[in-house]
């Protein structure tokens, strides 16, 4: 995936772009193989068996509609029409895919999205506003587009593959565990103090590649625990969709640590998780009173 990838990662990035959706890559390319809409390595992805058939297989559960795909210009007015409205669109250049995510009236720049490994051939960022020219020239001329709208239908979960220690819910314990491989293959010391065993390893290295760069590193946990913040409630710590005496408990842990200035390994999952979601009463502060307010609301909801 990592050599003819671009169309499975456009269509996910696309997808994130349009409604804040975690679009499983790999489920994705799983799925496109099997209909013949995907060959890993050896010819990419086929557009037109892929998009005449992802909505019916995604689009309920990813919260998305294809609106049709079209031989044309990034300027065609159809297109920008789309992007004004809140669509988004995957685009086909020479040789590779884009998501093309707004569109600027101002200066008429697109927002692209470029997942591709060797940038420099197109001259874009990851992330970047480009010019109708730009994207009308040379390795960024757009020759083809699909367009995606948002139905509102999103279950907006995190993939479970990233479930790292299998515990049932996706938080910052995983984070905390990709960081710990990230360091054991950095040092070699494979002593974690995070209760690492090998199946969590073969779960980390099969599955925890989330930025697609080839490499278990610090920026993937930092993705996962940015998606955990936008997809949990505040003062759920856990992410088990409840807010109750644990996540009390865990701000309670965290709020004794920091103010003893004492950095405990073993709690660091947690505490990542407390800092992103902890400020339960939005006072800019983390410490015993989002604690007593969860507790308060947790009685209220248990009587």
């Amino acid at each position: 995936m990592e050599l003819s990838g671009c169309g499975i990662f456009s269509f996910c990035n696309a997808i994130y772009a349009l409604n804040g959706t975690i679009a499983d890559a790999y489920e994705v390319a799983d799925w496109a193989v099997d209909i013949g809409g995907y060959r890993p390595g050896a010819g990419g992805t086929y557009r037109y068996p892929f998009y005449q058939q992802v909505e019916e297989a995604f689009g309920e559960r990813y919260g998305f509609r294809v609106d049709g795909y079209y031989t044309g210009a990034v300027t065609d007015e159809a297109l920008i029409e789309h992007l004004k409205n809140g669509g988004v669109a995957v685009v086909n250049v020479p040789w590779h895919f884009m998501a093309i995510t707004g569109y600027n009236e101002e200066d008429e720049t697109y927002h692209v999205l470029e997942c591709a490994v060797d940038m420099e051939k197109r001259g874009l960022e990851p992330d970047s506003w480009a010019t109708a020219e730009t994207m009308s020239t040379g390795r960024t001329e757009v020759g083809w587009y699909v367009l995606l709208s948002d139905t509102g239908t999103s279950d907006r979960t995190i993939p479970e593959s990233l479930d790292i220690n299998s515990d049932g819910f996706v938080n910052s314990l995983d984070t905390s565990l990709i960081s710990a491989r990230y360091h054991e293959n950095e040092t070699g010391d494979l002593t974690s103090a995070f209760g690492m065993n090998d199946d969590i390893r073969n779960a980390i290295d099969e599955f925890a590649d989330i930025d697609h760069d080839g490499v278990i590193t610090q920026r993937d946990s930092r993705v996962l625990l940015s998606w955990i913040k936008d997809m949990n409630t505040t003062g759920d710590i856990n992410c088990d969709n409840i807010i109750d005496a644990r996540d009390a408990s865990s701000i309670l842990s965290y709020y004794a640590y920091v103010s003893a200035g004492i950095t405990d390994e073993d709690n660091a999952g947690y505490n990542d998780g407390v800092a992103i979601l902890g400020d339960f009463n939005s006072d800019g502060v983390i410490d015993a009173r989002d604690a007593s307010d969860i507790l308060t609301l947790y009685a209220q909801n248990s009587i």
